[in-house]
C-alpha cells in the first residue's frame, strides 16, 4: 500500500479496504458476530448464549451460572427438586467464610450505590477499593456497613460525583463521624494518597438546583468562585461551606433576601459556617458591582 492510510474492515463484504485508494488488502476476514440472527430485542435475549459481563460488584465476578426461575414442568423436573438445587447452588457460591463476608459487603455497596443513584463505574470502583482493603487485611474485623460506605464515598470523590459525606452516611444509616473514620482508615492504609474534593463550582450548581434558586444567583456565584480561587481561602475549608457563602453573597448582590439559615440547610453545613466563610471572603477581597443606568 502506497498511501499509508489506516485500513478499515468491511464485515458485510468480508474485506479489509484502504479508505483512501480503495485497495483491498484482505478479502477473507473472520466474522466475530453471532452465528444466529434475531428479529427483535426479545428474540436476541432468547438466542444469546453468553452470560453477563464480568463485574467487580459480585464476589465471584458474576461468572457463576445461576439456576433460573423457569417452570419445572417445562424441563420435566419436580418443582421441589429445582428449588432444592437452587438453594444448594446459592450455598455453594459462598462456601467459605471469606466469600460470604465479601459477598455481604459488595451487596451493601450495591445497595448504597442504588440509594445514592450512582452510575455503575462508581459502584465498580467502590467494589475495587474494598477488595484491595480486604486483600491487605485492612477490612478485617471492621464494620461491614462502615467499610462499604467509606468505599462508596471514596469512589465518589475519585470520579468527581457530587455526593457529600452526609449523603453517604444518610444512605448507609450511619453517623457522619463513623463513615469519616473508616474513610480515613482506607486513605491511610490502602490509598495513601489524598483524594481532593470536587471544585467549589460543582457544589454551587448542586446547591442552586437543590434550593431551586434563581439561575442568575448561580451564575454570579460561579463567577465569584472562579475569580476568588485562592488556595489559602480553600485550604482546610469545607467546599460546601464555601459554596454556601458564594451563593449567599450572590443572592444579596442580585437583590434576593435568602436567609443564611436556609442556604446552610441546603448546603448541609451550619449557619455559623456560612457566616464565617462570608466574613473571610469580604475581609480579603473587594467585590464591586457595576449598575446599568436606565434611560
Amino acid at each position: 500500500m502506497n498511501c499509508n492510510t489506516q485500513v478499515i474492515d468491511d464485515y458485510d463484504k468480508g474485506e479489509t479496504v484502504c479508505p483512501s485508494c480503495g485497495m483491498v488488502t484482505t478479502d477473507h476476514i473472520t466474522d466475530t458476530g453471532p452465528d444466529w440472527k434475531a428479529l427483535d430485542s426479545e428474540d436476541k435475549i432468547k438466542k444469546v448464549r453468553v452470560g453477563a459481563p464480568r463485574t467487580l460488584a459480585l464476589h465471584d465476578y458474576g461468572l457463576t451460572t445461576d439456576i433460573g426461575p423457569q417452570k419445572a414442568s417445562e424441563k420435566g423436573l419436580n418443582k421441589a427438586s429445582v428449588d432444592r438445587m437452587r438453594i444448594w447452588q446459592n450455598r455453594i457460591r459462598t462456601s467459605s467464610l471469606e466469600e460470604r463476608g465479601l459477598a455481604n459487603v459488595l451487596n451493601k455497596i450495591t445497595i448504597f450505590s442504588s440509594e445514592l443513584n450512582l452510575p455503575k463505574p462508581v459502584s465498580e470502583t467502590a467494589s475495587h477499593i474494598y477488595r484491595t482493603a480486604a486483600k491487605m487485611r485492612v477490612a478485617k474485623s471492621k464494620s461491614i456497613a462502615g467499610m462499604a460506605a467509606a468505599s462508596v464515598y471514596l469512589a465518589c470523590r475519585k470520579h468527581g460525583t457530587g455526593r457529600t459525606l452526609n449523603e453517604v452516611a444518610k444512605a448507609s444509616g450511619l453517623e457522619r463521624g463513623a463513615v469519616g473514620r473508616y474513610y480515613r482508615l482506607i486513605i491511610n492504609e490502602v490509598e495513601k494518597n489524598y483524594v481532593p474534593h470536587q471544585p467549589v463550582q460543582n457544589y454551587i450548581s448542586k446547591l442552586v438546583n437543590k434550593g431551586n434558586f434563581e439561575q442568575k444567583i448561580g451564575i454570579v456565584a460561579q463567577k465569584l468562585s472562579k475569580e476568588i480561587n485562592d488556595s489559602k481561602l480553600h485550604s482546610g475549608k469545607s467546599p460546601q461551606g464555601l459554596a454556601g457563602a458564594f451563593v449567599y453573597i450572590s443572592s444579596v448582590m442580585n437583590g434576593y433576601h435568602i436567609p443564611q439559615r436556609e442556604i446552610a440547610e441546603y448546603a448541609e453545613v451550619t449557619e455559623v459556617t456560612i457566616r464565617n466563610r462570608c466574613r473571610e471572603i469580604l475581609q480579603h477581597y473587594s467585590i464591586k458591582q457595576k449598575l446599568k443606568t436606565i434611560n
